[in-house]
């Protein structure tokens, strides 16, 4: 009888295949929750972009609008200038300036003296915002010419802001 010998045989011992498995579902977990938060990183950037712009277009067209009542105000000014007579003085115009300004909407006449007068407006935008302005109004003797000096030109909030959690539920999970 022949007696075989086993040891010479080829016998190979790995990891297998489990091992590999296991760091593919690593890799594969690592990148969803890597990916996972790249989205919500740039959804929250997505939403702040976006209220940026809605809040800065609005700034926008609030200043536009209280620079349109501030050349309202100034055409005012010239045409109580214009209706002085030659031997009019400084306290006319102001008197007719303080009464043509005072007709115009939501401007308010702050203090008033012989050599010049304060106003008040505001311009309010639609995101809660607006525009508080304060202005001197002065004549010019020497050239019989008005002229104003912005004291104050201050944006504010109109109520305080509301925010909101929004939360996103990517996997409800089991129950």
């Amino acid at each position: 009888m022949a007696i075989k010998n086993y040891k010479s045989s080829n016998i190979s011992i790995g990891i297998g295949m489990g091992g590999a498995i296991i760091i593919i579902i690593l890799v594969v977990l690592c990148l969803t929750v890597f990916s996972v938060l790249s989205f919500t990183t740039a959804h929250s950037d997505l939403k702040l972009a976006e209220k940026t712009e809605e809040m800065t277009s609005d700034y926008y067209k609030t200043n536009g609008k209280a620079e349109e009542k501030l050349a309202d105000i100034y055409e005012v000014l010239i045409s109580a200038c214009e209706n002085m007579k030659v031997e009019d003085t400084p306290e006319v115009f102001f008197n007719t300036a303080v009464g043509e300004l005072s007709e115009i909407d939501g401007v308010s006449i702050i203090s008033s003296n012989w050599d010049s007068f304060k106003i008040y407006y505001e311009a309010s935008g639609d995101k809660n915002q607006k525009i508080c302005v304060t202005v001197n109004i002065m004549y010019d003797e020497i050239n019989n010419y008005p002229y104003y000096n912005i004291e104050t030109w201050n944006l504010s909030t109109i109520e305080p802001p509301v925010y909101e959690e929004e939360n996103f539920d990517l996997w409800e999970g089991f129950e």
